[in-house]
Protein backbone atom coordinates (compact mmCIF):
# COMPACT_ATOMS: atom_id res chain seq x y z
CA UNK A 1 0.00 0.00 0.00
CA UNK A 2 1.32 3.43 -0.71
CA UNK A 3 2.08 5.76 2.51
CA UNK A 4 -0.19 8.55 2.38
CA UNK A 5 0.62 11.89 0.48
CA UNK A 6 1.41 14.54 2.62
CA UNK A 7 0.51 18.41 2.22
CA UNK A 8 2.22 21.26 3.77
CA UNK A 9 -0.39 22.38 6.59
CA UNK A 10 -1.24 25.84 4.74
CA UNK A 11 -2.20 24.20 1.44
CA UNK A 12 -4.94 22.16 3.97
CA UNK A 13 -8.48 22.82 3.97
CA UNK A 14 -8.39 23.19 7.66
CA UNK A 15 -6.20 25.95 7.24
CA UNK A 16 -8.03 27.80 4.77
CA UNK A 17 -11.35 27.35 6.94
CA UNK A 18 -9.69 28.63 9.46
CA UNK A 19 -8.09 31.28 7.65
CA UNK A 20 -11.21 32.42 6.37
CA UNK A 21 -13.22 31.94 9.62
CA UNK A 22 -10.29 34.32 10.60
CA UNK A 23 -10.86 36.96 8.35
CA UNK A 24 -14.26 37.18 8.89
CA UNK A 25 -14.42 37.54 12.60
CA UNK A 26 -11.32 40.06 11.98
CA UNK A 27 -13.81 42.13 9.81
CA UNK A 28 -16.20 41.58 12.51
CA UNK A 29 -14.36 42.89 15.21
CA UNK A 30 -13.03 46.24 12.86
CA UNK A 31 -16.58 46.93 12.69
CA UNK A 32 -17.67 46.25 16.19
CA UNK A 33 -14.23 47.60 17.38
CA UNK A 34 -14.21 50.92 15.58
CA UNK A 35 -17.75 51.49 16.90
CA UNK A 36 -16.61 50.92 20.68
CA UNK A 37 -13.63 53.11 19.97
CA UNK A 38 -16.18 56.06 18.71
CA UNK A 39 -18.35 55.48 21.33
CA UNK A 40 -15.80 55.28 24.23
CA UNK A 41 -13.79 57.90 22.85
CA UNK A 42 -16.88 60.08 22.65
CA UNK A 43 -17.51 59.59 26.60
CA UNK A 44 -14.13 60.10 27.76
CA UNK A 45 -14.60 63.33 26.05
CA UNK A 46 -18.31 64.02 26.98
CA UNK A 47 -16.93 63.08 30.83
CA UNK A 48 -13.70 65.44 30.57
CA UNK A 49 -16.07 68.46 29.43
CA UNK A 50 -18.29 67.70 32.15
CA UNK A 51 -15.51 67.75 34.53
CA UNK A 52 -14.42 71.20 33.02
CA UNK A 53 -17.65 72.98 33.30
CA UNK A 54 -18.23 71.64 37.06
CA UNK A 55 -14.59 72.93 37.80
CA UNK A 56 -15.32 75.95 35.94
CA UNK A 57 -19.04 77.09 37.25
CA UNK A 58 -17.58 76.35 40.74
CA UNK A 59 -14.85 79.00 40.47
CA UNK A 60 -17.69 81.22 38.95
CA UNK A 61 -19.81 80.75 41.87
CA UNK A 62 -17.31 81.12 44.48
CA UNK A 63 -15.82 84.85 42.26
CA UNK A 64 -17.10 87.78 43.58
CA UNK A 65 -16.86 91.33 42.39
CA UNK A 66 -17.38 93.36 45.38
CA UNK A 67 -15.42 92.98 47.59
CA UNK A 68 -13.18 91.22 44.53
CA UNK A 69 -12.77 87.85 45.42
CA UNK A 70 -11.29 85.77 43.35
CA UNK A 71 -10.34 81.48 44.28
CA UNK A 72 -6.66 80.57 44.38
CA UNK A 73 -6.31 78.25 40.89
CA UNK A 74 -4.82 74.82 41.76
CA UNK A 75 -2.19 72.80 40.13
CA UNK A 76 -3.22 72.71 36.78
CA UNK A 77 -5.84 74.89 36.58
CA UNK A 78 -5.80 78.07 34.13
CA UNK A 79 -8.43 80.10 33.51
CA UNK A 80 -9.46 84.27 32.74
CA UNK A 81 -12.22 85.94 34.55
CA UNK A 82 -13.36 88.98 32.84
CA UNK A 83 -16.79 91.45 34.99
CA UNK A 84 -18.41 92.89 31.93
CA UNK A 85 -20.63 95.96 32.70
CA UNK A 86 -21.62 99.16 30.66
CA UNK A 87 -20.14 97.93 28.02
CA UNK A 88 -17.15 97.74 29.23
CA UNK A 89 -14.88 94.65 30.07
CA UNK A 90 -12.90 94.61 33.20
CA UNK A 91 -10.38 91.50 33.50
CA UNK A 92 -9.57 90.26 37.09
CA UNK A 93 -7.89 87.34 36.67
CA UNK A 94 -5.76 85.84 33.57
CA UNK A 95 -3.37 82.80 34.14
CA UNK A 96 -4.07 81.28 30.51
CA UNK A 97 -0.77 80.25 29.01
CA UNK A 98 0.32 81.36 25.74
CA UNK A 99 -0.70 78.69 23.48
CA UNK A 100 -4.29 79.11 24.61
CA UNK A 101 -4.43 82.85 25.32
CA UNK A 102 -6.58 83.42 22.02
CA UNK A 103 -9.41 80.30 23.14
CA UNK A 104 -12.56 81.72 21.88
CA UNK A 105 -15.67 80.06 24.07
CA UNK A 106 -15.13 76.71 24.40
CA UNK A 107 -12.15 76.83 21.96
CA UNK A 108 -10.20 73.30 22.10
CA UNK A 109 -6.84 71.69 20.53
CA UNK A 110 -4.85 68.71 21.10
CA UNK A 111 -3.24 69.75 23.73
CA UNK A 112 -6.06 71.52 26.17
CA UNK A 113 -9.67 71.75 26.87
CA UNK A 114 -11.57 75.07 27.68
CA UNK A 115 -14.90 75.86 28.46
CA UNK A 116 -16.59 79.48 28.55
CA UNK A 117 -19.32 80.20 31.33
CA UNK A 118 -21.28 83.25 32.00
CA UNK A 119 -22.60 84.19 35.86
CA UNK A 120 -24.94 87.03 35.79
CA UNK A 121 -24.72 89.52 39.05
CA UNK A 122 -27.25 90.93 40.51
CA UNK A 123 -25.50 94.72 40.05
CA UNK A 124 -26.83 93.82 36.27
CA UNK A 125 -23.04 92.91 35.16
CA UNK A 126 -21.89 89.44 33.84
CA UNK A 127 -19.07 87.69 34.78
CA UNK A 128 -17.48 85.71 32.60
CA UNK A 129 -14.84 82.85 32.96
CA UNK A 130 -12.80 80.73 30.22
CA UNK A 131 -11.45 77.56 31.90
CA UNK A 132 -8.99 75.56 30.61
CA UNK A 133 -7.65 71.89 31.84
CA UNK A 134 -4.45 70.27 29.91
CA UNK A 135 -5.69 67.52 28.02
CA UNK A 136 -2.78 65.17 28.99
CA UNK A 137 -4.79 62.62 30.72
CA UNK A 138 -8.01 62.57 27.89
CA UNK A 139 -5.14 61.82 25.62
CA UNK A 140 -3.41 59.50 27.62
CA UNK A 141 -7.10 57.79 28.34
CA UNK A 142 -7.35 57.90 24.82
CA UNK A 143 -4.33 56.61 23.74
CA UNK A 144 -4.46 53.45 26.51
CA UNK A 145 -7.86 52.65 24.25
CA UNK A 146 -5.95 52.60 21.12
CA UNK A 147 -3.26 50.42 22.57
CA UNK A 148 -5.37 47.66 23.47
CA UNK A 149 -7.38 47.71 20.56
CA UNK A 150 -4.31 47.40 18.29
CA UNK A 151 -3.44 44.56 20.69
CA UNK A 152 -6.66 42.69 20.75
CA UNK A 153 -7.68 42.84 17.36
CA UNK A 154 -4.25 40.88 15.85
CA UNK A 155 -4.35 38.63 18.95
CA UNK A 156 -8.05 38.09 18.67
CA UNK A 157 -7.45 37.31 14.56
CA UNK A 158 -5.28 34.89 15.65
CA UNK A 159 -7.41 33.47 18.06
CA UNK A 160 -9.93 32.95 15.59
CA UNK A 161 -7.84 31.27 13.38
CA UNK A 162 -6.75 28.80 15.38
CA UNK A 163 -10.39 28.22 16.58
CA UNK A 164 -11.60 27.87 12.98
CA UNK A 165 -8.64 25.42 12.60
CA UNK A 166 -9.67 23.20 15.23
CA UNK A 167 -13.51 23.42 14.46
CA UNK A 168 -12.68 23.01 11.18
CA UNK A 169 -10.56 19.79 12.33
CA UNK A 170 -13.49 18.55 14.55
CA UNK A 171 -15.40 19.15 11.09
CA UNK A 172 -13.34 17.46 8.25
CA UNK A 173 -12.79 14.45 10.60
CA UNK A 174 -15.20 12.28 8.52
CA UNK A 175 -13.62 13.24 5.93
CA UNK A 176 -10.02 11.72 7.05
CA UNK A 177 -11.87 9.22 8.01
CA UNK A 178 -12.68 8.35 4.40
CA UNK A 179 -9.54 9.28 3.28
CA UNK A 180 -7.87 6.87 5.42
CA UNK A 181 -10.28 3.70 5.04
CA UNK A 182 -9.96 4.57 1.10
CA UNK A 183 -6.01 4.51 1.07
CA UNK A 184 -6.87 0.66 2.97
CA UNK A 185 -8.99 -0.05 0.14
CA UNK A 186 -6.46 -2.77 -2.05
CA UNK A 187 -7.50 -4.66 -5.11
CA UNK A 188 -5.32 -7.38 -3.90
CA UNK A 189 -8.71 -8.98 -1.96
CA UNK A 190 -12.54 -7.43 -1.32
CA UNK A 191 -12.69 -3.93 -1.33
CA UNK A 192 -14.00 -3.01 2.06
CA UNK A 193 -17.14 -0.37 1.77
CA UNK A 194 -16.98 2.72 3.81
CA UNK A 195 -19.21 3.48 6.71
CA UNK A 196 -22.22 5.47 5.89
CA UNK A 197 -22.80 8.40 8.48
CA UNK A 198 -25.49 8.08 10.28
CA UNK A 199 -26.52 12.32 9.44
CA UNK A 200 -27.74 12.51 6.30
CA UNK A 201 -25.58 15.67 5.07
CA UNK A 202 -23.38 16.34 2.31
CA UNK A 203 -20.87 13.83 3.78
CA UNK A 204 -23.58 11.14 3.73
CA UNK A 205 -23.84 11.96 0.09
CA UNK A 206 -20.21 12.15 -0.60
CA UNK A 207 -19.71 8.30 1.26
CA UNK A 208 -22.86 6.91 -1.02
CA UNK A 209 -21.15 7.87 -4.14
CA UNK A 210 -17.82 6.74 -3.05
CA UNK A 211 -19.10 3.37 -2.25
CA UNK A 212 -20.59 3.13 -5.46
CA UNK A 213 -17.35 3.93 -7.29
CA UNK A 214 -15.76 1.63 -5.01
CA UNK A 215 -18.19 -0.91 -5.59
CA UNK A 216 -18.02 -0.43 -9.47
CA UNK A 217 -14.23 -0.67 -9.23
CA UNK A 218 -13.99 -3.97 -7.58
CA UNK A 219 -16.32 -5.59 -9.95
CA UNK A 220 -13.92 -4.29 -12.70
CA UNK A 221 -11.16 -5.87 -11.15
CA UNK A 222 -12.94 -9.04 -11.15
CA UNK A 223 -13.80 -8.76 -14.38
CA UNK A 224 -10.27 -7.98 -15.70
CA UNK A 225 -8.81 -10.89 -13.21
CA UNK A 226 -11.23 -13.54 -14.34
CA UNK A 227 -10.54 -12.49 -18.12
CA UNK A 228 -6.92 -12.53 -17.42
CA UNK A 229 -7.05 -15.86 -16.02
CA UNK A 230 -9.30 -17.58 -18.22
CA UNK A 231 -7.22 -16.18 -21.14
CA UNK A 232 -3.88 -17.18 -19.93
CA UNK A 233 -5.94 -20.59 -19.48
CA UNK A 234 -6.97 -20.86 -22.90
CA UNK A 235 -3.60 -19.65 -24.30
CA UNK A 236 -1.30 -21.88 -22.33
CA UNK A 237 -1.69 -25.04 -24.11
CA UNK A 238 -2.02 -24.52 -27.52
CA UNK A 239 1.65 -22.13 -26.84
CA UNK A 240 3.15 -25.48 -24.90
CA UNK A 241 1.67 -27.21 -28.02
CA UNK A 242 3.44 -25.27 -31.04
CA UNK A 243 6.75 -24.40 -29.11
CA UNK A 244 7.16 -28.22 -28.91
CA UNK A 245 6.54 -28.85 -32.71
CA UNK A 246 8.97 -26.02 -33.02
CA UNK A 247 11.32 -27.57 -30.60
CA UNK A 248 10.86 -30.52 -32.27
CA UNK A 249 11.44 -28.97 -36.07
CA UNK A 250 14.85 -27.43 -34.35
CA UNK A 251 16.10 -31.01 -34.07
CA UNK A 252 16.15 -32.16 -37.70
CA UNK A 253 18.02 -31.58 -40.66
CA UNK A 254 16.55 -28.12 -42.36
CA UNK A 255 18.05 -26.05 -44.91
CA UNK A 256 19.70 -22.59 -42.63
CA UNK A 257 16.92 -20.61 -43.89
CA UNK A 258 13.77 -22.57 -42.87
CA UNK A 259 16.10 -22.91 -39.18
CA UNK A 260 16.46 -19.38 -38.78
CA UNK A 261 12.93 -18.96 -39.39
CA UNK A 262 11.88 -21.52 -36.91
CA UNK A 263 14.07 -20.12 -34.50
CA UNK A 264 12.70 -17.04 -34.86
CA UNK A 265 9.46 -18.58 -34.00
CA UNK A 266 10.39 -20.31 -31.12
CA UNK A 267 11.71 -17.08 -29.33
CA UNK A 268 8.07 -15.40 -29.95
CA UNK A 269 6.43 -18.33 -28.31
CA UNK A 270 9.10 -18.17 -25.42
CA UNK A 271 8.31 -14.55 -24.90
CA UNK A 272 4.34 -14.94 -25.61
CA UNK A 273 4.20 -17.78 -22.98
CA UNK A 274 6.51 -15.93 -20.45
CA UNK A 275 3.27 -13.10 -20.96
CA UNK A 276 0.71 -15.83 -20.61
CA UNK A 277 2.31 -17.01 -17.35
CA UNK A 278 2.90 -13.37 -16.28
CA UNK A 279 -1.02 -12.26 -17.19
CA UNK A 280 -1.75 -15.42 -15.00
CA UNK A 281 0.44 -15.04 -12.19
CA UNK A 282 -0.96 -11.47 -12.12
CA UNK A 283 -4.99 -12.66 -12.20
CA UNK A 284 -3.84 -15.09 -8.88
CA UNK A 285 -1.73 -12.39 -7.16
CA UNK A 286 -4.59 -10.44 -7.02
CA UNK A 287 -7.06 -12.39 -6.49
CA UNK A 288 -4.96 -13.94 -3.51
CA UNK A 289 -5.88 -17.44 -5.25
CA UNK A 290 -2.09 -19.04 -4.72
CA UNK A 291 -1.84 -21.92 -2.89
CA UNK A 292 1.74 -22.25 -0.87
CA UNK A 293 3.69 -25.60 -0.49
CA UNK A 294 6.41 -24.80 1.83
CA UNK A 295 9.54 -26.85 2.25
CA UNK A 296 13.19 -26.48 2.08
CA UNK A 297 15.39 -24.98 -0.23
CA UNK A 298 19.07 -24.53 -0.62
CA UNK A 299 19.14 -20.81 -2.10
CA UNK A 300 22.21 -20.77 -3.58
CA UNK A 301 21.63 -24.07 -5.38
CA UNK A 302 18.34 -22.80 -6.86
CA UNK A 303 20.44 -19.83 -7.91
CA UNK A 304 22.96 -21.80 -9.96
CA UNK A 305 20.13 -23.24 -11.92
CA UNK A 306 18.69 -20.06 -12.79
CA UNK A 307 21.98 -18.61 -13.54
CA UNK A 308 22.50 -21.84 -16.01
CA UNK A 309 18.96 -21.20 -17.89
CA UNK A 310 19.82 -17.71 -18.69
CA UNK A 311 23.11 -18.02 -19.26
CA UNK A 312 22.94 -17.88 -23.16
CA UNK A 313 21.16 -14.47 -22.92
CA UNK A 314 23.76 -13.12 -20.84
CA UNK A 315 27.01 -14.04 -23.09
CA UNK A 316 25.09 -12.48 -25.92
CA UNK A 317 25.15 -9.25 -23.93
CA UNK A 318 28.61 -10.04 -22.85
CA UNK A 319 27.52 -9.69 -19.32
CA UNK A 320 29.30 -11.88 -16.74
CA UNK A 321 28.09 -13.44 -13.32
CA UNK A 322 29.57 -13.24 -9.92
CA UNK A 323 28.15 -15.30 -6.64
CA UNK A 324 29.45 -14.57 -3.23
CA UNK A 325 28.49 -16.53 -0.58
CA UNK A 326 29.00 -15.24 3.27
CA UNK A 327 30.02 -17.22 4.77
CA UNK A 328 30.82 -19.74 2.57
CA UNK A 329 30.29 -22.77 4.76
CA UNK A 330 26.99 -21.30 6.32
CA UNK A 331 23.54 -23.15 5.95
CA UNK A 332 21.61 -21.11 3.50
CA UNK A 333 18.16 -23.13 3.53
CA UNK A 334 15.27 -21.28 3.56
CA UNK A 335 11.87 -22.74 4.27
CA UNK A 336 9.44 -21.78 1.36
CA UNK A 337 7.23 -22.39 -1.54
CA UNK A 338 10.05 -23.47 -4.12
CA UNK A 339 8.01 -22.79 -7.36
CA UNK A 340 7.27 -19.12 -6.34
CA UNK A 341 11.04 -18.47 -5.26
CA UNK A 342 12.07 -19.42 -8.59
CA UNK A 343 9.85 -17.34 -10.24
CA UNK A 344 10.53 -14.38 -7.99
CA UNK A 345 14.15 -14.87 -8.77
CA UNK A 346 13.78 -15.84 -12.59
CA UNK A 347 12.36 -12.07 -12.73
CA UNK A 348 15.41 -10.39 -10.98
CA UNK A 349 17.95 -12.08 -12.81
CA UNK A 350 15.92 -11.64 -16.20
CA UNK A 351 15.77 -8.11 -15.42
CA UNK A 352 19.44 -7.48 -14.59
CA UNK A 353 20.37 -8.74 -17.46
CA UNK A 354 17.84 -7.17 -19.79
CA UNK A 355 18.60 -3.77 -18.34
CA UNK A 356 22.05 -4.41 -17.36
CA UNK A 357 25.28 -2.23 -19.20
CA UNK A 358 26.91 -5.12 -21.88
CA UNK A 359 30.35 -5.55 -20.83
CA UNK A 360 29.20 -5.51 -16.80
CA UNK A 361 29.58 -8.03 -14.28
CA UNK A 362 26.23 -8.69 -12.70
CA UNK A 363 26.99 -9.70 -8.54
CA UNK A 364 24.87 -12.19 -6.78
CA UNK A 365 25.42 -12.16 -3.45
CA UNK A 366 23.85 -14.14 -0.65
CA UNK A 367 24.46 -12.90 3.07
CA UNK A 368 23.70 -15.01 6.48
CA UNK A 369 22.74 -12.92 9.26
CA UNK A 370 22.06 -14.77 12.41
CA UNK A 371 18.56 -15.77 11.79
CA UNK A 372 18.12 -13.77 8.02
CA UNK A 373 19.21 -14.74 4.80
CA UNK A 374 19.79 -11.56 2.46
CA UNK A 375 19.90 -12.05 -1.44
CA UNK A 376 21.65 -9.37 -3.19
CA UNK A 377 21.29 -8.51 -6.74
CA UNK A 378 23.58 -5.75 -8.04
CA UNK A 379 24.11 -4.84 -11.83
CA UNK A 380 25.27 -1.47 -14.00
CA UNK A 381 22.18 0.10 -16.05
CA UNK A 382 22.87 1.82 -19.33
CA UNK A 383 20.11 4.46 -18.87
CA UNK A 384 19.23 6.77 -16.21
CA UNK A 385 15.76 5.67 -14.04
CA UNK A 386 14.21 8.57 -13.27
CA UNK A 387 11.28 7.77 -11.12
CA UNK A 388 12.82 4.29 -8.80
CA UNK A 389 10.05 4.13 -6.55
CA UNK A 390 7.83 3.56 -9.71
CA UNK A 391 9.81 0.59 -10.68
CA UNK A 392 7.33 -1.95 -8.35
CA UNK A 393 4.30 -0.57 -9.93
CA UNK A 394 2.99 -3.18 -12.83
CA UNK A 395 3.11 -2.18 -16.60
CA UNK A 396 5.77 0.11 -15.80
CA UNK A 397 8.28 0.46 -18.25
CA UNK A 398 11.55 2.85 -17.44
CA UNK A 399 12.73 1.82 -21.58
CA UNK A 400 10.04 1.27 -24.11
CA UNK A 401 12.87 0.57 -26.52
CA UNK A 402 13.50 -2.84 -24.56
CA UNK A 403 11.45 -5.80 -24.59
CA UNK A 404 9.01 -6.65 -21.86
CA UNK A 405 5.75 -5.70 -20.38
CA UNK A 406 6.71 -3.50 -17.02
CA UNK A 407 5.56 -6.78 -14.63
CA UNK A 408 8.92 -7.93 -13.65
CA UNK A 409 9.53 -6.56 -10.48
CA UNK A 410 5.80 -6.15 -9.93
CA UNK A 411 5.70 -9.62 -9.73
CA UNK A 412 9.00 -9.86 -7.67
CA UNK A 413 7.30 -7.11 -5.05
CA UNK A 414 3.87 -9.55 -4.64
CA UNK A 415 5.77 -12.57 -4.55
CA UNK A 416 8.02 -11.32 -1.68
CA UNK A 417 4.73 -10.60 0.29
CA UNK A 418 3.25 -13.76 -0.31
CA UNK A 419 5.90 -15.57 0.91
CA UNK A 420 6.68 -13.43 3.70
CA UNK A 421 9.58 -11.65 2.22
CA UNK A 422 10.95 -8.49 2.04
CA UNK A 423 12.03 -6.86 -0.75
CA UNK A 424 13.60 -3.29 -1.68
CA UNK A 425 15.66 -1.80 -4.14
CA UNK A 426 18.11 1.06 -3.95
CA UNK A 427 19.84 3.10 -6.90
CA UNK A 428 22.80 5.30 -7.07
CA UNK A 429 23.20 5.89 -11.32
CA UNK A 430 24.58 3.48 -12.50
CA UNK A 431 24.28 0.98 -9.98
CA UNK A 432 20.87 -0.87 -8.95
CA UNK A 433 20.53 -3.12 -6.43
CA UNK A 434 17.89 -5.66 -5.70
CA UNK A 435 17.55 -6.89 -1.93
CA UNK A 436 15.24 -9.74 -0.85
CA UNK A 437 15.56 -10.77 2.57
CA UNK A 438 14.11 -13.95 4.03
CA UNK A 439 13.44 -13.63 8.10
CA UNK A 440 13.63 -16.29 10.53
CA UNK A 441 14.79 -18.99 8.30
CA UNK A 442 15.96 -21.40 11.04
CA UNK A 443 12.73 -21.02 12.86
CA UNK A 444 10.91 -21.74 9.53
CA UNK A 445 12.64 -24.34 8.53
CA UNK A 446 12.35 -26.22 12.02
CA UNK A 447 8.95 -26.17 12.07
Amino acid sequence: MKKPVSYPFYTSLRFRFGLIFGFAFLCFLLITGLLLYSNVKTQFEKSFAARLKAQGSLLLQETEVSPITIPFPASGEHFSLVYLANAKADTLFNNLPEPVSHFGKNANSGLWRSVALERKLETGGVLRIVYVLPATELNEDIRNLQVILFLYFPLAFLAALMAGYLLSGFLLRPIENIVSKADQSSLQGRIHLLEEPEVRDELHKLTISLNRMLDRIEKQSQYQNAFFASASHELRTPLSVMLTELQTLQKEQLPPDIRLVISNQTTEVQRLGKLVNDFLLLSQLKAGSLTLTHSNVNLPEVLIGLLDRIADRARRNTQTFKIDLIPENADFEIYTDTSLLITMLLNLLENAVKHGKPDSAIVVRVEKMQDRLILTLRNTVTNRITDPDTLTHEFNRQDHQIDGFGLGLWIVAKLSETIGAHFEIQYDHPHFTALVTFEEVMNRAQS
